[in-house]
This record gives C-alpha cells, structure tokens and sequence, in this order.
C-alpha cells in the first residue's frame, strides 16, 4: 500500500544500532474528539498503551476505541491517527521501534523465520487491540511496563533489556496468535532445510562483496531456482537479495562507525559500486542515511523520554 509522502513522519531514533524510542503524550482538560496526533504513517511498528482517560486510535481507517491498559498494535507502514474519545485526562504511552531492531544475523535460525519474521516482514498481523478486560492480555501489558521502566531509568545496557523486551513480546505474541496450520507446516520443512543451507550462507558472509543471482546460488545447491527461491525464503525469513543486502548492510554500519572511509569507499568494499543505490538502500533497512547513521552513532542524541 502507497501512501502520501506528506503524511510520512521521520521518527527520532537515540541510537542508530537500536532503532526504538518512546514518547509520553498527556493532555489535560481537552475535549472529545481533539486530536492527539494527526494522521501519518512511518517504516516502524508503534505501539500504544493507554495510561489514563479514553481515546479512539484510526488505524488505516478503521476506528479502535481504547480505554486504560488497552493495547494498539500499529503495523508498519499503516495511516494512524488518535483522538480524545471523552473530557478530561488523557495519557498513554508510544513505543516505536523499527523491525531491524528483531531482524536476526548471519546464522540462521529457522525458529526466528517461524515466529518472528512473517510479522516483521508483514505476511503475518497482529491482532490491532488487546483489550485491558482479556485476562490473557496482561502479560503483554506487563511487558511493556517494563520496557518503559528500562527506557526511563536508562540504566547501562538498557537498549539489550529493550530489545529482549521487545523479542519476547513478538514471541508471545506469536505463540498465541499465529494461525496453527502454518506452524505445523514450517516446522517440519525448516528442520530439513536449516543445514542443506549452511554452506551456502557460510559462502554468502565470505563473499558479500562479490554478485551472487539466484541461479548461481541455486546451482550450489542443487535446485532449480524457483524451488530454491521457496526454501530459501522459509528457511531463512527473507529472499536470496534481502539476506545479501542485510550482511552488506551490516558491514556497512560497522565500517562507518569504526573507519574513517568516505561513504563511496564504504559503498565499493561491501559491493554496492554506485553511492546512490548504497545511500537508498542503507536507508531502506535503518531509516536513516548512511552520513546521517554515522553522525548519529558518533555522539549523544536528543533523549525523548
């Protein structure tokens, strides 16, 4: 789905290395039906947890009312808006994080292609409200009270506690909501096809740098390519190009955080030639551009919470 360019919001990350953030938003004494943010959309997931008073969230039309401990799954790339749904307080909590945060290394792990990445790349969504009265929700809830703590004290390795936070939460969230007949189903065929894959993956970190198509990639094992397009993708969570892009993208943010090479230089060793592609796609994966990655990662940032 394509939307407006005008509605897109560039959201703040502290830290480049652990895209999240979260933001406070308490309005006093407004009236029904004021908004607490316009309509927009961004590349990250959101999530909203209602403290106190009563709110109606517009997710791509659709209107979710929320009251106090209720949760707001935002999918990524989805029009939002949020509006006061009564007089007097209203406060709750935004959680932005972008999916690269819970996107897994170079080693595969057909567990993480299982339950976490449908929902990071989209084939899979979360239910968008969890209701304060399921008692099944409280965990989730608990959750994300703890993220918020460990954001707010920020305490030395915060950003780790975040991030296993937030794991955990897609985990659960997986365990309970992912459709049963396609748990059953990946299992068995991620089993079989973890290790038929080592060599070549082993290939694909060594050789980063160099051009590799889906033919050549599947002549080394053997298949023809649009069977081994299919069981790439469900054994790894990704397309052949996307974990390619991924190790590059990798080696990229460790170049620029630990070299002085211009971003031509960087864009050449890790096998993107032309800087304008390098630029766009390093983007596509961090949200930011590979100076502005850089600037970032090399002093403190604006803290939101």
């Amino acid at each position: 789905m394509t939307h407006p360019q005008e509605l897109r919001e560039h959201t703040y990350f502290n830290d480049p290395s652990y895209p999240f953030n979260i933001f406070r938003l308490r309005q006093e004494q407004q009236q029904k039906g004021t908004p607490s943010f316009y309509l927009h959309w961004h590349d990250h997931f959101e999530i909203l947890l209602v403290v106190e008073g009563k709110a109606v969230f517009l997710i791509d039309s659709n209107p979710y009312e929320a009251l106090p401990g209720d949760i707001i799954l935002v999918p990524s790339g989805a029009l939002h808006a949020g509006y006061a749904a009564d007089e007097g307080l209203l406060e709750y909590y935004a959680i932005v994080f972008n999916a690269a945060l819970l996107r897994h290394g170079k080693t595969p792990d057909p567990k993480h292609a299982l339950y976490i990445a449908p929902y990071l790349d989209g084939a899979l969504l979360f239910p968008i409200k969890l209701s304060h009265q399921d008692e099944e929700n409280l965990r989730f809830k608990h959750i994300l009270e703890e993220i918020i703590r460990e954001f707010k004290s920020k305490q030395p390795g915060y950003e780790l506690m975040v991030k296993s936070q937030l794991y955990m939460l897609f985990t659960l969230l997986s365990r309970r909501f992912m459709p049963g007949d396609q748990q059953g189903r990946a299992n068995l065929a991620h089993t079989r096809n973890t290790d038929r894959f080592k060599q070549l993956l082993l290939h694909i970190d060594e050789h980063y740098a160099e051009p590799i198509t889906v033919s050549k990639a599947a002549a080394m094992m053997n298949l023809n390519p649009y069977h081994f397009c299919k069981i790439f993708k469900k054994t790894t969570g990704s397309t052949l190009i996307e974990y390619v892009n991924f190790i590059r993208i990798n080696e990229a943010m460790r170049l620029l955080s630990g070299s002085d090479l211009t971003i031509t230089e960087i864009a050449g060793q890790i096998g993107c030639g032309n800087p304008n592609y390098f630029t766009k796609l390093f983007k596509q994966y961090k949200g930011l551009t590979p100076s502005q990655w850089r600037k970032e990662a090399a002093g403190p940032g604006l803290q939101r919470l």
